[in-house]
């Protein structure tokens, strides 16, 4: 696949997790607590900021393709968790969390591309992450 088209399907992947990441922070958070307060799950507020957190990071990753592969195979399990624990019962959110997975499982196989951060190719400390 040429450079290009990864970074357009990194682009795709990645920034709507930026996007939910910065909504869940700081004032954006008040919505996610209720329904993980429902969900029975001990410190929802500081579960919420900490899923922000996550998926803003990892969106950040996926867009400058580093790590590319270690974000991949992490938000493809979030997307897979996050379709069966939050979304049971609504089919259309389950198969377009599932949809997300497997791109995001592709991104790791694939790799970033060379239009990615250090060229997807680290060197130095940055080559010791995966």
């Amino acid at each position: 696949m040429n450079a290009e088209g990864l970074l357009v399907a990194r682009l795709f992947l990645g920034v709507p997790f930026v996007i939910w990441g910065i909504q869940k922070l700081p004032g954006g958070e008040a919505h996610l607590v209720p329904v993980l307060q429902g969900m029975g799950l001990p410190g929802a507020t500081f579960l919420a900021y900490m899923v922000g957190l996550c998926e803003f990071v990892g969106g950040v990753m996926v867009v400058l393709g580093y790590p590319a592969r270690t974000a991949g195979v992490l938000l493809g399990l979030w997307c897979l968790v996050t379709a069966y624990v939050s979304h049971k019962g609504n089919t259309t959110q389950q198969l377009s969390h599932t949809s997300m997975a497997g791109g995001f499982f592709l991104l790791a196989a694939v790799g970033p591309g060379s239009l990615a951060l250090f060229g997807g190719q680290p060197s130095g400390i940055w080559a010791l992450l995966p």
